[in-house]
């Protein structure tokens, strides 16, 4: 028995050590993350914050492609086909929900990642999300990256998506007249152009946008940018790679055609969710985005993930993940009807 006890003391304490460790990392100097980041973050961030730009300079684009191999993708329920859609082979990829809902929306996904990563296992994992959560299609494009194919390529490609899809999504059941466009990070700053694009060129089938943690401008003189830029996941040697490669020009920094934030009417721009998080050092763009998109009258939501990073990764936050897209989804419908 005594034995017994002492193991069942040993096992509390090590709980408690575990669990006054975790707290400990939830500390910042800028406020408390939440503890599923704080652990992500500990088991991630590398003391050299040079190394993953080091690393994606010496990659070829097949190899950035790879990057995420590691993370599992899920199919179940879904149907996939691939497909070159422009004359110079662009890969775009449509999931369609097995539990296909004829009025649901279709759905444009713009994957993310800094400008210079392409599809991976992360952009499957979206689009697989909201292809389950409309139970509907979407429509997935593995736009050319940078600092190969710098802007404006990329731009060109993902509306060359859209255009695609309003013309051909039909042979799949679904409706050109009810999209959506989606993205995070950079596939969101993407997503946002090709919506100011269509309406520039009177196209209303865009009736709504899902905007997470956009990089709407560049980032590097504001607040957020200072104070996350190294040790909170998104960093700051791979955001300069990023923007270096995505506008070597740097007169194109205020290009209105390159980042959405210098378009000069935002106005009848579809309604918007965009999410930012609280320790992202892109925050500040989504959140003046979205107070710019509110002064020319665009319905728009703008929730702050407290205590999260960019994008909110890791496994340990899949819930909140999930109760966020099912906001999302319920603000969207109210204008799909």
């Amino acid at each position: 028995m005594k034995i017994t006890k002492y193991l069942l003391l040993i096992v509390l304490f090590g709980l408690f050590g575990i669990f006054g460790y975790v707290y400990y990392l939830t500390f910042t100097p800028h406020g408390r993350l939440n503890w599923g980041q704080a652990v992500f973050l500990k088991m991630t961030v590398n003391d050299s914050v040079s190394e993953i730009a080091y690393r994606l300079k010496k990659m070829t684009v097949i190899e950035r492609s790879h990057l995420i191999d590691q993370m599992p993708i899920n199919l179940e329920g879904l149907s996939v086909d691939t497909l070159k859609i422009t004359s110079d082979s662009l890969t775009t990829y449509i999931f369609k929900s097995k539990n296909f809902d004829k009025n649901s929306p279709v759905v444009i996904y713009y994957h993310g990642g800094a400008f210079v990563l392409p599809w991976t296992n992360l952009s499957v994992s979206y689009a697989t999300r909201l292809a389950r959560l409309y139970n509907g299609i979407v429509v997935s494009v593995d736009y050319r990256v940078a600092p190969e194919y710098p802007f404006p390529i990329p731009n060109n490609d993902c509306y060359a998506t859209f255009l695609w899809t309003i013309s051909n999504i039909e042979n799949w059941g679904g409706n050109p007249k009810k999209i959506i466009v989606a993205g995070e990070s950079a596939g969101a700053t993407f997503a946002s152009l090709v919506s100011i694009k269509a309406k520039e060129e009177n196209l209303a089938n865009i009736k709504y946008q899902i905007l997470e943690c956009p990089a709407i401008y560049s980032p590097l003189e504001t607040t957020a940018y200072q104070n996350f830029k190294i040790g909170y996941y998104l960093q700051e040697p791979e955001m300069k790679y990023g923007l270096q490669s995505y506008l070597p020009n740097t007169a194109d920094l205020t290009n209105p055609l390159a980042f959405p934030f210098y378009s000069d009417n935002l106005s009848n721009m579809p309604p918007s969710y965009i999410v930012t998080s609280e320790f992202d050092p892109l925050k500040d763009t989504g959140k003046n985005f979205a107070e710019k998109l509110k002064n020319a009258n665009v319905p728009i939501i703008h929730k702050e993930m407290k205590g999260m990073i960019h994008s909110i990764p890791g496994p340990f936050n899949e819930k909140d993940r999930e109760d966020l897209y099912k906001e999302i989804r319920t603000e969207s419908q109210k204008y799909l009807n």
